[in-house]
């Protein structure tokens, strides 16, 4: 008899307990299930928000490989607008800005490029995209034959990854204003910087015209 009274004390105890305590316990359980998948969910969500736009990157530089192609153009010019007003928070979107500025410079439209570049500038505290963001620029520039804002730009390129493509722009810049030997020295530079072994076809031959003239 003691037993049982016993565990009927203790069914008792545990209505009473059940009464004061039960709702609440069900809400935390509630709570933390629903914590859990809400978790979860929002991980699916950031992964098809990313698979999505990696898409449309993808098809963004399919289009962009013949840009003589005006429908192509268009194509860029349409998912690189839509990667920065949908998925602006992505890697995708701020590379999405160097095609569109490549193609306002295929129309020679080269302010509205280097804007296009300026703004994902802003947008980015990645320092390989702002060296590359910044070399375009400057090759924008010297197109413009504003050889003053090309050098500026093209000095605010300070990694060493990019030194080879920085010193034959400015050899570029130099040699556009006639500074032949200025010129050489930077292509010289270039040359040193991308390595023992590493062939430049391009970077030759405007040494040697140097060297000839």
């Amino acid at each position: 008899m003691s037993e049982l009274k016993t565990e009927e004390e203790q069914i008792e105890a545990f209505k009473s307990w059940w009464k004061k305590n039960g709702i609440m316990l069900v809400v935390v359980i509630a709570v933390a299930v629903g914590g859990y998948f809400g978790w979860q969910g929002w991980k699916t969500s950031q992964a098809n928000y990313t698979s999505e736009a990696s898409a449309l990157y993808q098809n963004l530089v399919q289009a962009s490989a013949d840009l003589s192609d005006e429908n192509n153009q268009k194509t860029v010019v349409f998912i690189a607008k839509q990667l920065a007003d949908d998925y602006g928070d992505t890697g995708y979107a701020m590379f999405g800005q160097l095609f569109l500025a490549r193609v306002d410079a295929e129309d020679g439209k080269y302010d509205e490029a280097i804007k296009a570049l300026d703004d994902a500038i802003a947008k980015t505290k990645d320092i390989s995209f702002v060296a590359i963001a910044n070399l375009r620029v400057a090759r924008l520039m010297l197109q413009k034959e504003d050889y003053a804002g090309a050098m500026a730009r093209v000095e605010k390129v300070s990694e060493e990854e990019f030194a080879a493509q920085q010193q034959e722009l400015i050899g570029d810049i130099l040699i556009s204003q006639g500074k032949r030997d200025d010129a050489r020295i930077a292509y010289q530079k270039a040359g040193e910087a991308l390595g023992v072994g590493v062939n430049h076809p391009l970077l030759d031959i405007k040494l040697k015209d140097l060297v000839k003239g």
